[in-house]
């Protein structure tokens, strides 16, 4: 629930959002990976929207660095340390990956969820960063929203809808 002193942040694709209690952030994530950072004591949250591993072509990442896991979670990581989250404070948790184009004959779109999950559980494994939760995979689309109080996610799936407390 809001409260009068609150604001949803709706984190489109490619975007990465950084705020503090008492504000939610909120996105809604298909194949796409929802990466969300959390520091308890200051009440500082993040999400980045990212869309795919990398930047296959190389010449979309310096032009739009959210979109893709490997320039996405350097930026997300600095960002959110420059707001006061110390490195070893906070841990992450994932959402999304999904295979949204199972019906479709392009391995390369099918497998899009996949690398993406595979990608950013390395990038946050080699950087020290503890992955606590994870919701990936599958074939449906999740929404996610991130409540800056106490670092709670409201995690809306395949109909259902159920609440993730785990912060460290």
């Amino acid at each position: 629930m809001l409260s009068r002193d609150s604001k949803l942040i709706n984190v489109g694709i490619a975007e990465i959002s950084i705020s503090k209690s008492p504000n939610l952030l909120r996105t809604t994530l298909g194949s796409c990976i929802g990466i969300v950072l959390y520091q308890p004591d200051s009440k500082i949250g993040a999400i980045s929207h990212i869309m795919l591993a990398k930047d296959m072509m190389g010449k979309d990442k310096i032009k739009f660095p959210g979109k893709y896991a490997e320039t996405a979670i350097p930026k997300l990581i600095k960002t959110f340390e420059d707001e006061g989250a110390k490195p070893g404070t906070y841990s992450a948790r994932i959402f999304g990956g999904s295979s949204m184009f199972k019906n479709i004959s392009s391995q390369f779109l099918q497998n899009i969820g996949e690398n993406n999950i595979s990608f950013v559980k390395e990038e946050l494994a080699n950087r020290k960063i503890p992955l606590i939760v994870e919701d990936v995979g599958g074939h449906e689309g999740r929404t996610i929203t991130l409540y800056l109080d106490d670092g709670r996610i409201l995690l809306k799936k395949a109909g259902m809808e159920k609440y993730l407390y785990k912060v460290r």
